[in-house]
């Protein structure tokens, strides 16, 4: 990546082979080139490989995602450049914060509550620099930003990216985009997620469709709800007494203290636990039975190679004869990466839409 700031050399987390995607993009590239070489104290927001911390060497960096952290702890590392101060996005952003420059995340309301914090914790005269891909950009980024910020400026695009800057008022509104939350039977109560937390505001039809089907699965002593969200299907389990001690795992941190919370309101005595983290990488604990819906996007791509990870780290943490269930679109190809990894694979049931498969490990 050549940019105002060097070169430097970035590589994706996690890596594949043969990879086509590179580590930062033309948005990043915008926001180092309005950094220029200024020394002064900044934050980086929704860092997705480290391209901002490694080139602007900045006091914190804001994120959501254990996998953007980890992406941006190794590319630090090649680069022989300090890693910066992590701060998760159920944290305030750390000062001094002069200048904060800011991918525009996917999840429009996670935005919100992001100007929302910022401009909480922005001192007058303060600069806010955001950047996104057109092709991902609402027409109505300015607008929020306006929200928050007052006067925007949005210079002619580049490189299929537009950049907007804002300077902090120093006031800010009561305004509190943050929490969602819906009642759900199967868990017992309603659920209540922070805004970057997947289908925060309404029962996913796919966990639906496993929910409807869970009471075929057999009680077990310690299982995992694996890219758990707010958790629905770890509770509901535990409410149906299909396991008496549950691991909700999370790339989100939002996802992790929706899933914490939802528990202690729902839950009186059950054993749980949670990990925040890549999947169940790492983690020397086995299970009987773990549940996932996991992820088919990698950032606003449609990619099953999420999905197919965390049927691999599921594998491997599986007892003898443990078993993953997993509810997927029926167009995605599980098929092929269950039967590598299974010894046997069943159709618990299927509609138009979803297959919910499980895999029996030997």
């Amino acid at each position: 990546m050549s940019c105002p700031q060097g070169e430097f050399e970035l590589k994706r987390y996690p890596r594949r082979k043969q990879e086509t995607l590179q580590a930062w993009n033309g948005a990043d590239l915008l926001l180092l080139d309005a950094a220029g070489d200024s020394g002064r104290p900044c934050l980086v927001v929704n860092d997705e490989h480290g391209a901002l911390a490694i080139a602007l060497s900045p006091a914190s960096s804001w994120t959501d995602s254990a996998l953007s952290a980890r992406a941006t702890q190794l590319n630090c590392s090649l680069n022989a450049v300090a890693q910066p101060l992590l701060t998760w996005s159920t944290e305030e952003p750390q000062q001094p914060i002069e200048r904060v420059f800011m991918r525009v995340p996917k999840s429009l309301p996670y935005f919100e509550y992001q100007l929302a914090m910022l401009a909480r914790s922005m001192s007058a005269g303060d600069t806010l620099f955001c950047a996104g891909m057109d092709k991902h950009l609402s027409p109505q980024t300015a607008t929020i930003i306006q929200r928050y910020f007052g006067e925007v400026q949005r210079p002619p695009g580049k490189r299929k990216a537009h950049l907007f800057s804002a300077v902090a008022t120093g006031k800010f509104t009561d305004d509190d985009p943050g929490q969602r939350s819906y009642h759900c039977p199967f868990a017992g109560g309603d659920l209540i997620a922070g805004p970057n937390v997947f289908s925060g505001e309404k029962l996913d039809i796919g966990s639906r469709f496993l929910l409807e089907h869970m009471q075929q699965l057999s009680p077990v002593e310690r299982a995992a709800d694996l890219a758990c969200g707010n958790g629905v299907l770890g509770i509901s389990a535990l409410q149906q007494g299909l396991a008496v001690n549950m691991l909700f795992v999370d790339e989100s941190a939002m996802a992790i203290e929706a899933a914490r919370n939802n528990c202690e309101r729902l839950l009186s005595s059950a054993a749980v636990d949670f990990h925040h983290g890549d999947g169940l990488l790492g983690l020397e604990a086995q299970f009987e039975l773990v549940l996932c819906n996991p992820p088919f996007h990698l950032g606003h791509t449609v990619d099953d190679y999420a999905g197919r990870r965390l049927l691999k780290q599921a594998a491997d943490s599986l007892v003898s004869g443990g078993s993953l269930v997993l509810v997927a679109n029926r167009h995605l190809p599980y098929a092929t990466s269950l039967r590598r990894l299974f010894k046997q694979v069943d159709k618990i049931a299927q509609n138009g839409k979803f297959i919910v498969w499980r895999g029996l490990r030997s």
